[in-house]
């Protein structure tokens, strides 16, 4: 392990021994020469064993649906060689291939990006989001949605606020954390540019915007209304 990351509490699950050092974006989600200085975070085996998993299957299939130039070439370089490894993905895909976007499973990618919103937390603020205290959500927006954040969560005064472009532009965010509670959170994804994706949640194609914040149990039930979330993951 890392010395950075020795005796450190896991970001994800904020009560196991962390056992490494982890990537909040996966390296594979990049070209190998837009790869250095990603955002880390302590993990556990567990939480480490799971996002993994939730990586590889994202990692795959989200590049058919992107806009970037990177996506395009991450599918010519990369994503052969995963589909390789995975038949029945392939499989999948091939029989829910729609031309220009991609069919997503929506569950898979609101838990990365809840896994993501945790870790930005401590990777930033060295904020630990616990579960007995705190719940954390995500959301694909609307084109509605998109305006709803734009003119009445993050034009909010904030203790800190975060923007961040990650390999040239594979993944964006900005993040803010409010004044009476470090762990009340919003973040906003942008991944690929931009994605193209049909999902449950949006079953015509979307270019789609990405949320996930992190907010006290007491306030969930209220934010989750106001959001309109009406599967919450966390």
């Amino acid at each position: 392990m890392s010395k950075r990351f020795k005796g450190l509490i896991c970001a994800y699950c904020a009560h196991a021994e962390a056992i490494t050092g982890d990537h909040i974006f996966a390296r594979e989600f990049f070209l190998n020469t837009r790869r250095a200085n990603l955002p880390q975070a302590p993990t556990c085996e567990d939480c480490n064993n799971k996002k993994s998993i939730l990586e590889h299957y994202l990692t795959t299939v989200l590049p058919f649906g992107a806009k970037h130039a990177d996506a395009s070439a991450n599918l010519t370089s990369m994503v052969p060689k995963r589909l390789q490894k995975n038949r029945k993905l392939h499989r999948d895909l091939a029989e829910a291939n729609t031309g220009s976007h991609i069919p997503i499973e929506d569950e898979k990618l609101a838990q990365l990006l809840c896994l993501i919103a945790r870790g930005l937390n401590w990777h930033h603020w060295k904020v630990y989001v616990h579960h007995e205290t705190h719940s954390v959500r995500s959301l694909t927006l609307s084109p509605v949605g998109v305006q709803f954040f734009n003119d009445c969560i993050f034009t909010q005064q904030a203790h800190c606020r975060v923007i961040e472009n990650i390999g040239h532009g594979t993944f964006s965010y900005e993040g803010i954390q409010a004044k009476d509670d470090c762990a009340l959170t919003f973040w906003r994804f942008s991944i690929y540019g931009g994605l193209s994706v049909t999902s449950d949640a949006f079953p015509a194609p979307s270019a789609s915007q990405f949320v996930a914040f992190t907010c006290p149990r007491k306030l969930d039930a209220q934010l989750c209304r106001t959001l309109g979330v009406t599967n919450p993951l966390g």
